[in-house]
């Protein structure tokens, strides 16, 4: 009996192989292994970039189902007539004294174009913070002393509608700051959408109430009734007077009857002709009365010189910027109207440059009282 085994024919004496076909049967099964694998990662994959898609389409759909415009709007009450808040709105010269934008954005700089007040008035912002938003604001309407119409537009192309709304409440105002955009296709700007009335409102309140705080410290007068604006006037070639009186209606009446009567002797005696209504211009108004130049615009040249001894002098009125207002009525009630210019000035901060005068638009021998028109001119910086 053998006890030793037998070599596997073909193995030169080394230790017995597998049969070929184990060998075939073992590679076969290990490529079996290795697809199924294979398979196993590619559905997996498959899911996964399903899932991805159907998260977009909902994120999309989602975004498109939100509202494509967002508003939002804050109202406060102010103890003062809604002409003066008008003014504080009408323009940027004062914006940041109240804007809650200035706290969090403070090394913001701002430049101005067009007019400084109403439509065309505009401010640019720029703010080199990260993650801050440059753009401007530009006021497109007006409508005294109700509402103004801004649009705010920022660098990356995104633009909001801002509404100013006033409406008279108790003798005060109620001031309604809106704000509104269209964000379109945007499907990030309708999810921040969300948001917004949650991060703005608060600042649109804190404003508000910066703003109530600045406006009831001014003069709370009503200039609504009378026609008032700021204008630019040329400068006039006058012949005029200078004189004084009291402050009693009845000798400033006298006062000024007998210089316009000087004037216009001497328009008359030197070959000149009458060119406007006549004015006086006021030099002042104190303890020692009333003193003015009472004159005529007029035009054509000289006939002759005018002598030392005559009390008409020749001249230029003021020529610029001026705060115009028209007072009908009475003259003897135009202080009522001076005290409403006085208070348009401080509400429009704007600042004296010169005389104020009176244009005398009526004839007092050929107009009834009630409806006598006269322009009062404050010129102003």
């Amino acid at each position: 009996m053998l006890t030793t085994p037998l070599p596997w024919p073909g193995s030169h004496g080394m230790l017995p192989r597998e049969p070929m076909i184990y060998r075939q049967n073992a590679r076969l099964s290990g490529r079996t292994d290795f697809t199924e694998a294979g398979g196993i990662e590619m559905k997996t994959l498959k899911k996964i970039l399903i899932g991805l898609v159907v998260i977009v389409l909902l994120v999309v759909i989602g975004g498109l189902l939100l509202p494509r415009t967002r508003h939002v709007e804050r109202s406060v009450s102010i103890d003062s007539p809604p002409c003066v808040v008008f003014a504080r709105l009408d323009g940027f010269r004062s914006f940041n004294d109240w804007s809650p934008f200035v706290a969090i954005t403070p090394d913001a700089t701002y430049s101005y174009e067009g007019p400084e007040f109403g439509v065309g008035a505009k401010m640019i912002w720029t703010d080199n913070a990260k993650d801050s938003e440059n753009g401007s604001q530009e006021i497109v309407a007006t409508t005294p002393y109700d509402r103004i119409d801004l649009v705010t537009t920022f660098d990356n192309g995104d633009t909001a509608k801002v509404t100013y709304l006033l409406t008279p409440e108790n003798g005060g105002t109620n001031l309604t700051w809106s704000f509104e955009t269209d964000f379109g296709l945007n499907i990030i700007g309708r999810y921040f959408g969300i948001l917004l009335d949650r991060t703005l409102g608060p600042l649109y309140e804190q404003g508000l109430i910066n703003l109530k705080r600045i406006v009831e410290e001014l003069p709370k007068v009503d200039w609504s009734d009378i026609e008032i604006g700021i204008t630019t006037v040329p400068s006039r070639t006058i012949a005029y007077i200078t004189g004084s009186s009291s402050k009693d209606p009845g000798d400033i009446e006298v006062a000024l009857s007998d210089a316009f009567g000087k004037v216009a002797l001497f328009i008359s005696r030197n070959g000149l002709q009458i060119a406007g209504p006549p004015l006086t211009i006021a030099n002042y108004w104190d303890d020692r009365g009333y003193g003015f130049d009472a004159g005529m615009p007029v035009s054509g040249s000289l006939s002759r010189g005018v002598g030392p001894e005559s009390p008409v002098r020749m001249g230029e009125s003021y020529g610029g910027r001026v705060v115009r207002a028209v007072h009908v009525g009475p003259y003897t009630e135009m202080a009522t109207t001076y005290t409403k210019i006085d208070a348009f000035i401080a509400a429009y901060q704007l600042e004296p440059n010169g005389r104020s005068w009176e244009s005398y638009v009526s004839d007092p021998a050929s107009t009834p009282e009630d409806e006598l028109i006269t322009e009062i001119f404050f010129p102003v910086k």
